[in-house]
């Protein structure tokens, strides 16, 4: 039994190792859990708004000690081959490898003065009258007076204690994602984040993210969509997307399926309980993730910080609830009536895409946003006052959608 510890982190991505660093940095003694060990791969995009180093200024001085990779340009494109280029003045997007960035994280949590322990696997979980139990397939038993849930999608902790009943298919989407070294397979436009929405049958998306030496690839279906609309396995969808952009002149060289990794994604918003008792929950553990956009590392180093500061400022479960909901809530909230409304129809997305190529201003209000330069509630604000119409149908749509 490992005790002293006055919080035990489940998980050591953004969302654990920035929950350890902040609570380590308030005087808390942390230890963090993870089964792997570091520095470990994790299938992800690895694309990062430059808003993070808004919200994280900490963040940008230590990202020398990784390779990193600056785009200014954004490329959507719709079903029929409708698109739009979004080009910022400065940066917009960071992209790294999670198996750089997630040991950077853990590293800076570390230096704040949190322990690690690696190779935990957690089985089992129990509440007793002081804590948390936390019991590994190794026999090992972990606790302490506060838990932080960052373990991922599938949450052991979130599910052991019955937090997560289960992901609706309609709540999560599988991603087939390729991280491949340049010299093999490269994009050709190193300078531009190619996102498409639908590229092949059904309701998806696909991406084409250049890093520094390598290059990502994925596809990605909701989980519904995917099991009802598509019969090629994960690698030959992946195989026949890549294929599709070296035809189009997107990609050269050669896909490497070894390099390929299905993982799942929730994006069907904030569970309805995200801390309970002495347990919390942040990232995908949570379900911080953009409905629309797929994006979660932001969503999970900004619910491990707001974790960390309910813990040190209480602790307090209404606390966190409440700190996550005034930042980010409203994000996570249009975002999943987006993703339903519009993904439900592809015409919808390819009128999406003209309005914003159709529209400066709103080409403008998504520059703002992903480079942070407006917060999401601020390019909110000037959406509805630029488009009231557009909002009012919007409004009504959701409101319908609800009842």
């Amino acid at each position: 039994m490992t005790a002293g510890f006055d919080v035990l982190i489940v998980g050591g991505g953004p969302a654990g190792s920035t929950a350890a660093r902040s609570l380590a940095r308030g005087g808390a003694r942390v230890l963090v859990l993870d089964r792997a060990v570091f520095p470990r791969s994790k299938p992800c995009g690895g694309g990062l708004t430059w808003r993070a180093l808004k919200r994280f200024p900490e963040l940008e001085s230590a990202l020398p000690r990784i390779s990193t990779h600056v785009v200014r340009r954004l490329y959507m494109e719709a079903p029929g081959g409708v698109s739009v280029t979004v080009e910022t003045t400065g940066p917009s997007v960071l992209l790294v490898r999670r198996f750089e960035f997630d040991n950077l994280l853990m590293t800076m949590a570390r230096e704040a003065g949190a322990e690690l322990a690696e190779g935990v696997d957690i089985a089992r979980v129990s509440e007793t009258w002081c804590g948390v139990r936390l019991e590994a397939r190794d026999g090992r038993a972990f606790e302490a007076p506060i838990v932080v849930a960052a373990d991922g999608v599938y949450s052991t902790v979130a599910r052991r204690l019955g937090l997560n009943p289960g992901w609706p298919r309609d709540c999560v989407a599988i991603d087939m994602m390729e991280e491949t070294p340049s010299a093999r397979l490269r994009a050709v436009d190193r300078d531009t984040l190619w996102v498409s929405f639908a590229p092949g049958a059904g309701h998806g998306y696909g991406y084409i993210f250049p890093k520094r030496d390598h290059v990502n690839v994925g596809v990605g279906y909701v989980v519904s969509s995917f099991k009802t609309s598509l019969r090629e396995t994960p690698h030959d969808l992946h195989a026949s997307f890549v294929n599709g952009l070296k035809a189009r002149g997107l990609l050269e060289g050669d896909a490497d399926r070894a390099c390929v990794t299905p993982y799942q994604v929730p994006v069907g918003g904030p569970l309805r309980t995200t801390a309970r008792g002495r347990v919390y929950l942040a990232g995908d553990a949570g379900g911080f993730v953009n409905g629309f956009s797929a994006e979660g590392i932001y969503f999970a180093m900004v619910t491990g910080d707001l974790a960390a500061r309910a813990i040190l400022g209480g602790p307090s479960p209404r606390l966190y609830e409440r700190l996550w909901r005034r930042e980010i809530g409203a994000e996570m909230r249009d975002s999943r009536f987006l993703s339903r409304y519009v993904f439900a129809d592809l015409a919808r997305v390819a009128r999406l895409v003209r309005a914003v190529r159709a529209y400066p201003p709103m080409m403008r209000m998504l520059a703002e946003y992903v480079t942070g330069a407006k917060s999401y509630e601020d390019v909110r604000r000037q959406f509805l006052l630029k488009f009231p119409i557009v909002g009012a149908r919007l409004a009504v749509r959701y409101l319908t959608q609800r009842t």
